[in-house]
């Protein structure tokens, strides 16, 4: 395979790229071998680069997130049968949910397009369906970043995939309620990993330790949490894997009754309030290794100027250097200013 130097105006989505791109903080925004989409070269544009190195004869033909939009709305739609089925009292269709799952793990190279899918605009009144699904592929970057075995992840993938489906025997007007809960609606809502795991008891096929996930991804490292009040090592470790995914993308969603948050509000949430909560190697791991598919990003933030996220600091992640114009901003010293929203 040769190397060419293309004018960025014939770079393709497809193409791979044959040298890491930096900026000027020394942050990898696009690593060598990376197959190109439409996002990456925007980022090259906006880098002020006129020609890249591409690895000759190596073009996929249609672009990689589009190829990854097709599967996962695939998924969503896969999943909402088999919560329709169980709202109905139908048996879960594992033959469904093995699909799904299949889908979901055959992406796990594609990190880039995972973050960025997560982080698009979704409508709210999709987000039953689109949660369970976004939570499944959260669990398998985690997974994959904690050194977790194929069959392992498989478990993780599936138990993520279905931690809410308790949900769908909580009354649908309950869920979707737009105001704030009673204290009585709130009580239903936390029966939802018990209906879960009872549901699951009855597919033989479901190993136990993902049932025990499914009724435990509420529970909290304190004790704090619900339906048991389990605290430390007697969480399971996969249901401490799904509170971190399932917190990232519940607040990152647009909901019912309130707007999403950034992502970098969610990891400042992560780094103080989720400490004692949260087990913090998942935490860690998650915060380390997500953040960094935002250098590059442009966001807006609290004073409605639009910045670029030039440097993630590894020891405060929600407080990256950004560029506004000519002007670079440590966040970490600028405690004022926020990042609103990825743009």
């Amino acid at each position: 395979m040769s190397k060419v130097f293309l004018p960025l105006k014939e770079v393709k989505p497809g193409m791979r790229i044959a040298e890491t791109i930096v900026n000027d903080y020394g942050s990898i925004v696009i690593s060598e071998g990376t197959i190109l989409d439409s996002h990456m070269i925007k980022k090259l544009v906006n880098l002020n680069y006129d020609k890249v190195r591409i690895i000759e004869k190596e073009f996929i033909a249609s672009e990689i997130s589009e190829s990854f939009n097709t599967s996962y709305n695939s998924s969503v739609n896969s999943f909402k049968t088999i919560l329709f089925d169980a709202a109905i009292g139908k048996n879960i269709s594992m033959d469904k949910v093995d699909k799904v799952v299949t889908s979901v793990v055959a992406r796990l190279d594609e990190k880039r397009d995972i973050v960025r899918c997560i982080n698009q605009i979704k409508s709210a009144d999709q987000y039953t369906y689109t949660h369970c699904v976004n939570v499944s592929l959260l669990c398998m970057l985690l997974g994959k970043w904690l050194g977790f075995s194929k069959d392992k992840l498989i478990k993780l993938v599936q138990a993520g995939l279905l931690h809410d489906i308790g949900k769908s025997k909580v009354p649908t007007e309950i869920l979707n309620k737009p105001s704030k809960l009673t204290s009585e609606e709130y009580e239903e809502i936390k029966k939802h990993p018990v209906y879960g795991y009872r549901m699951l008891e009855k597919e033989h096929e479901i190993d136990q330790e993902v049932r025990v996930a499914v009724l435990m991804h509420h529970e909290r490292m304190d004790g704090t949490g619900y339906p048991t009040g389990a605290k430390g090592d007697q969480i399971n470790m996969m249901a401490r894997i799904i509170a971190v995914a399932d917190i990232y993308d519940a607040m990152t969603s647009n909901r019912v009754y309130r707007e999403k948050e950034s992502p970098f509000e969610v990891f400042h949430i992560m780094e103080e309030e989720a400490v004692g909560k949260l087990d913090l190697t998942v935490v860690n791991a998650f915060l380390s290794n997500i953040a960094a598919y935002y250098v590059g990003d442009f966001a807006r933030l609290s004073t409605g100027e639009v910045c670029e996220i030039v440097y993630i600091n590894p020891r405060l992640v929600s407080r990256p250097i950004i560029r506004v114009d000519d002007k670079y901003i440590d966040l970490s010293k600028e405690k004022e200013l926020k990042i609103l929203e990825i743009l």
